[in-house]
């Protein structure tokens, strides 16, 4: 299990997310859904619909959906989940991780999977790092 580290920005913030919950999963939900609420809305529209979704969810339960979710996934989309835990990312490796992202948000969406919400959170804020010059700029 990978723990955020405590200077997080909102990409690792949201990719931690679709990490395997454990204990105080909705806890971090709440403060990533009150950190980006100012300044990303539609990021966390997605994560305050997620959050409504599986909030009378027993921590078990958040376990199964996530273990039912991501059992069949390749390792590329764990690596870069991993990878989008672990380090910040902006630039070219923002749009690389928006299209990887891609297929799996499709499927999330065609099974009306709640995960789907946080895929189309973390694909907003790496969208807007891939437009945004101050981020292209910045270091991954």
């Amino acid at each position: 299990m990978l723990t955020l580290m405590p200077d997080a920005d909102d990409v690792q913030r949201v990719a931690a997310m679709l990490q395997r919950p454990r204990a105080g999963y909705l806890r971090r939900l709440g403060v990533a859904r009150q950190t980006l609420a100012v300044e990303a809305g539609e990021v966390s529209r997605q994560l305050e619909i997620f959050a409504d979704r599986v909030g009378d969810l027993t921590a078990a339960e958040l376990r199964e959906l996530h273990d039912e979710t991501f059992h069949n996934e390749g390792a590329e989309i764990h690596r870069l989940l991993g990878r989008l835990v672990r380090t910040r990312t902006a630039g070219a490796a923002a749009g690389a991780a928006v299209s990887a992202l891609e297929p799996l948000l499709a499927r999330l969406d065609a099974e009306r999977n709640p995960l789907s919400h946080v895929v189309r959170s973390l694909c907003c804020l790496l969208l807007q790092r891939l437009e945004s010059p101050h981020f292209e700029k910045s270091p991954s």
